[in-house]
């Protein structure tokens, strides 16, 4: 081990910072658990109410205090034998050894406090787990990023390397070149090509809850208020979704727009002599590495806003542990296509060499989605509503054609790409989705069929990875077939390493 990594020798606790963040972090846990109380003092100030909030109050802060100062005395981390090695636990001790070959992420994190101090914190994911595997709440930088780089360079030997003589021969971890930086401008762009329908089904379903909350508390007379305030019948549904949702969709832009801003500030996307790096962040600054044999499939993505401005999302997802593999992915928006070109070919550089033959998906799904999800549920709720009320309640019956819409528009753009080498499919309805697989990568394949699919001589084929599935739906069992043993052919006699 070399001199500057010495100190992980020997257990170390974590700075003390990590006191102040802690705590912070347990506050906030115990204040989302609170608020009725305070929302209901604040309605209703009476001198009980005060009474019990500051108890309560009193109680949490300093049975946080005791909590994490505990916590930072319990805590410990170090290296022995090839393994890192963490001892926690305050009413029960805990000791956890990870192998170095095992780990497959370490990411920086630093929220304002973390800034405000020059601490990180690290968390590491290994392979096998079905949770995070090692969060280490605050270090001092330097030693963050000498822990990291060790970790990295013991991890890519895939041995234990504990001697100064091997170390002094492991490739640095340094060399880095800028692929991409967001610029003001970017991410205003990003920002406004979000899924603002999604944000605005958010608010809405929080509204509903808060609504019951503001109605379990005030009964019948909370609504006979509004009515008097508004002269509005707040208690039909369809009314309330007419009123609320311009209004909501507004505010969903604008909360989009913000927490963009806030999330993506200042992104920087790198690639390292190792794989890629992305770093990016207001008050919570996230760094996120990948190296680059852990990184199972890409994909990237566009929509009608982002299409407007030539802008797409890439994902690069990692082999890592079942609870935390959409979190270690990384993810880069406002790529423009030269940039997705850079990543394609450090990803897969014999994409552009190879030749791939497409297909197209069978058109049947297209009669089967409508079924499912239009013409069942359509009839269903129409049904239903003249049942109860008498009325003609036809709006229902305005999902068949959309569905059916959906559905076309669907079937049109699903395409798949075989070769040699691997898979590309891209994939839609409003906006369009593009994967890129490389059968190395596949750990299994699997077929499956339904009733009517068995009918119709029809299945879907999922390409199961490291790092999730890729799947090609409604095709023909025998080519299903066939492109299965031609697959595990290919990954059984390739001798590349899948990570």
């Amino acid at each position: 081990m070399s001199e500057s990594t010495r100190f992980l020798e020997t257990p170390n606790r974590q700075s003390v910072i990590a006191i102040i963040i802690i705590l912070a972090r347990f506050l906030k846990v115990v204040a989302r658990q609170i608020w009725p109380l305070l929302v209901i003092m604040v309605i209703n100030p009476t001198k009980s109410w005060f009474t019990i909030f500051y108890i309560v109050a009193i109680v949490a802060a300093a049975g946080s205090a005791i909590f994490s100062i505990w916590y930072y005395f319990k805590f410990y981390f170090y290296v022995k034998d090839g393994e890192l090695i963490i001892e926690k636990g305050i009413l029960e001790k805990t000791k956890l050894n990870i192998p170095f070959e095992r780990i497959q992420t370490i990411n920086f994190q630093q929220s304002i406090l973390h800034q405000l101090f020059d601490v990180v914190g690290l968390e590491i994911d290994t392979a096998g787990s079905g949770k995070k595997e090692l969060s280490i709440t605050a270090v001092e930088k330097d030693k963050a990023e000498l822990i990291r780089d060790y970790l990295i360079r013991q991890g890519a030997t895939q041995t234990p390397v504990i001697n100064d003589e091997t170390s002094a021969e492991l490739p640095a971890v340094k060399k880095e070149e800028l692929l991409l930086k967001l610029s003001e401008l970017d991410l205003l762009k990003v920002g406004v090509g979000q899924n603002h329908l999604r944000g605005a089904g958010l608010l809405f379903a929080a509204l509903l809850g808060l609504w019951q909350f503001f109605e379990d508390i005030f009964g019948d007379k909370f609504l006979e208020d509004l009515y008097v305030m508004t002269g509005i019948q707040w208690e039909n549904i369809g009314v309330v979704f007419l009123i609320l949702a311009p209004i909501l969709l507004i505010i969903a832009f604008f909360i989009s727009l913000i927490t963009t801003v806030l999330r993506y500030f200042n992104l920087r996307f790198y690639k390292t002599d190792i794989g890629f790096k992305v770093v990016a962040g207001l008050f919570t600054r996230k760094e996120q590495s990948a190296k680059m044999q852990k990184i199972q499939k890409m994909s990237w993505t566009t929509s009608p806003l982002k299409k407007i401005f030539d802008l797409f999302d890439l994902k690069l997802s990692q082999a890592a542990s079942s609870a935390v593999t959409r979190q270690q992915s990384i993810y880069v928006p406002g790529c423009y296509e030269p940039h997705i070109d850079s990543v394609r070919a450090e990803y897969f550089p014999e994409e552009k060499e190879i030749g791939f033959e497409s297909f197209k998906i069978d058109k049947r799904i297209v009669g089967r989605y409508l079924l499912y999800f239009g013409i069942a549920p359509g009839l269903g709720i129409f049904l239903l509503q003249l049942a109860w009320s008498g009325d003609f309640q036809w709006f229902w019956l305005i999902i068949i054609p959309v569905v059916w819409a959906a559905s076309t528009l669907y079937y049109e753009k699903w395409r798949y790409h075989v070769s040699e080498l691997g898979l590309r499919v891209e994939h839609g309805v409003i906006g369009k989705k593009f994967t890129l697989l490389k059968w190395y990568k596949v750990q299994s394949v699997r077929i499956r069929q339904g009733i009517y699919q068995r009918r119709k001589g029809l299945a879907d084929i999922h390409f199961h990875t490291a790092a999730g599935t890729v799947y090609i739906p409604y095709i023909k069992v025998e080519d299903a077939y066939a492109l299965k043993n031609f697959v595990l052919y290919k990954v059984e006699t390739n001798r590349l390493k899948w990570m």
